[in-house]
Parts: C-alpha cells; structure tokens; sequence
C-alpha cells in the first residue's frame, strides 16, 4: 500500500474542497454556459486520453458497440448536467445552486422507483422527503427575490436532475468496462455532446477573453481533474458511502468561498433550506441501501 493509498480518505477531502471552486470559477467568467462545458472537457480530455492509451489501450479495443453506446448516453446526461449546472450559477447564489444541485439522490430515487420498477425502503424515502422539503423553502425565498434568480434555482434542479441520469446510466452501462476507460470515453461524449450544442446554438467557438479562458482551464485542471477523477479513483479504495457524505461538504464550502469572495451571505431561508437539504441526502445515503423494500 503506497502513501496514496494510506491517505485515501485525506484525499477524498482534498477532492470535494477541488470540487467546491467549481461554481466559484464559473462566477469568475463571461463565457456562456456552452463555451464553459465545450472548453472545460478540451483542456482536461487531453490528459485522459494519454493516460487511457498508455495504460489501458487493449481494453479500450475491446469495448463493444453496446458499451460505447451506454458511454454515449452517460456522456449526454453529464452534458446536461454541467450545462444546466453552469446556467443555474449565473442566475442565483452559490449557495442555493451548490445545494440544490444537491438533491441528485431524490431524482435517483423517483427514476429507479416508477421507471425501473426498483424498491427502496421507507429511511430512505423520508430522507429524500426531508431534501425536497429543502429545496422549496429556497426556490420559495429565492423567488421573493426575482424570478431570474428562482429560474436559477430551476436550472441547479435540473443539473440535479441530470446527474441522476448520469449515476444511473453508469450503474446500467459501466459493467464489464474498466473505470478508467469508461471515464474517458464519458468525457470524450460529453465534450462531442457540447461541440453539437456549441454548433447548434450558434454559440462562437472563438472571441472569449484571456481572463475567460483561463479560469475555464483553472476548472478543467482543478474540478474536472483535481475532483472527478479523483473521486473515480478514491472508490477504488473507500467506499462509496464515505465519499457521498463527504460530497455533502461541498455546498457548505463553495458558500463560504462565495461569501469572501463575492459577499454572497446567505437569507436565512436559504441556510435553513440548505442545511435540510443536507440533512437530507446525508440520512439517505445512509439508509438507501438497506432491504424492507416499499
């Protein structure tokens, strides 16, 4: 076991705080929410590809059309997500979008039970009753404020919503394919997701500031590197549930981070949503896989 692997759950840690400058480096930038995804996955994807090939070519040749296919699907969902993610940023605080974006384990949840005709057990219902109960006390004082600020909210929902679609294709599709081949594939659609989208909107490929592109390369190199790839690895060597709980720190630092930087102090309504919200997920990860089915 190497210093890595001793210090696993240190690194975790070191992750979500990565994973907390996500919505800060958003706020720091001009650039459209497409041109932050398309340019995101291009500075980061580069050094995915290398380390997939070097390491892990013949298992990259021996992917099926059906696996590529579900890398595909998880690729568009994590598309949405980071589109919708980025949108919700720039319309309301770092705050409600951190938590709100949050509440991925309820839309889990309503999609495994009456899609997949999966059972759950009554904790972990309550526990994603508790975060939707969260997430109307903030997108119902956000809305006092404005409505840009409550289609904010809307946005960080739907970024909720997609991350869902994400973990659940890769629980469908990722049998049988290494994690780092199928991280890398996921990106590789999902940058191809935001090329279509750049091309379709009608949104310029050239034209961003040099301020713009570097915080856009400062989120690929810290967030898409520094957090997601870090978390794939930690799992390896952790447990899942340790690193969603974890996760949950993540609003709770990028509101503080907002709050030095940008003066973003939060209403309390909006600490009192978030901390419900957290209380939660929190309670359902915990519970979610436990029998008794309902």
């Amino acid at each position: 076991m190497n210093i890595f692997e001793r210090n696993v759950k240190k690194i975790v840690l070191l992750a979500v705080i990565a994973a907390s400058f996500s919505s800060i480096f958003v706020k720091l930038t001009s650039a459209p929410p497409m041109a932050i995804g398309f340019y995101r996955l291009t500075f980061a994807l580069p050094l995915f590809a290398v380390v997939t090939l070097v390491r892990h070519k013949e298992k990259m040749m021996r992917l099926t059309k059906k696996q590529l296919g579900g890398c595909a699907i998880a690729g568009i969902f994590l598309a949405g997500h980071f589109f919708s993610w980025f949108t919700g940023v720039g319309h309301t605080s770092v705050a409600s979008a951190s938590v709100l974006a949050m509440t991925h384990p309820f839309m889990i949840l309503l999609i495994s039970v009456f899609i997949f005709k999966d059972k759950t057990n009554k904790k972990a219902v309550a526990g994603v009753i508790v975060a939707f109960i969260g997430s109307i006390i903030i997108s119902g004082s956000d809305y006092s404020i404005s409505t840009d600020v409550l289609f904010g909210d809307l946005m960080s929902l739907l970024a909720a919503l997609f991350m869902g679609l994400y973990f659940i294709a890769g629980n469908k599709f990722r049998k049988g394919i290494h994690a780092a081949v199928y991280v890398f594939f996921v990106f590789l659609f999902c940058w191809i997701t935001f090329g279509i989208g750049m091309i379709v909107t009608h949104t310029s490929f050239t034209g961003y500031t040099t301020n713009d592109m570097f915080w856009i390369f400062v989120m690929a190199m810290v967030c898409q590197i520094g957090a997601h790839a870090v978390f794939n690895w930690c799992l390896g060597y952790t447990t899942a549930l340790y690193v969603a709980t974890c996760e949950n720190l993540e609003a709770f630092i990028a509101t503080g981070i907002a709050v030095v930087l940008f003066s973003e102090i939060p209403s309390l309504w909006q600490l009192a949503g978030g901390l419900t919200i957290v209380a939660g997920v929190t309670y359902y990860t915990r519970h979610e896989g436990e029998k008794n089915g309902v």
